[in-house]
């Protein structure tokens, strides 16, 4: 099951630690959803059949035309430490964006109506959708690895 929390208002340290709130605030999907418009699949990726059903359903529905595979690795990435601070960068879009995990794990912190930190923790199998517009950024968890399809349209850039 997904993990969802809102954060600590002012989170200080590695960016790559849970930083919940004391005590702890879970979220669910649902809420995550009315909150911040992002939305949330656990895909089955093991029934290929489903899995290409609902990414093509996704693609068609969202209008993604392309996609890549984006890798953040501590053993392979150059200047890793610079990458994980650029991603944590609060930064927003003018286009939806969606991510599939399909190995390791990170987290994507989305900001909601009301000004407050939301955090997903992402894992193999997840499927998020950011809403165009929408204040986000990304780390990578303590482990310093994460695997993810990243879908496009046609005109948005890399």
């Amino acid at each position: 099951m997904v993990q969802i929390w809102q954060m600590e208002p002012y989170p200080c340290g590695d960016p790559r630690l849970p930083h919940h709130l004391f005590p702890p605030k879970k979220i669910t999907p649902d809420e995550l959803s009315k909150r911040t418009g992002t939305l949330y699949w656990k895909l089955d990726t093991l029934d290929q059949v489903a899995l290409a059903k609902r990414l093509t359903t996704l693609k068609l529905e969202h209008n993604f035309k392309k996609e890549d595979i984006f890798t953040l690795d501590a053993e392979t990435t150059a200047n890793f430490d610079d990458k994980i601070e650029e991603l944590f960068e609060e930064s927003s879009v003018p286009f939806e964006q969606a991510r599939m995990i399909i190995e390791g794990s990170a987290y994507y912190d989305v900001e909601d109506k009301n000004g407050q930190w939301v955090r997903i923790f992402c894992e193999y199998g997840d499927l998020i959708l950011i809403p165009s517009n929408t204040c986000f950024r990304f780390t990578t968890t303590p482990k310093n690895f994460v695997k993810m399809r990243r879908f496009y349209k046609e005109e948005e850039g890399n």
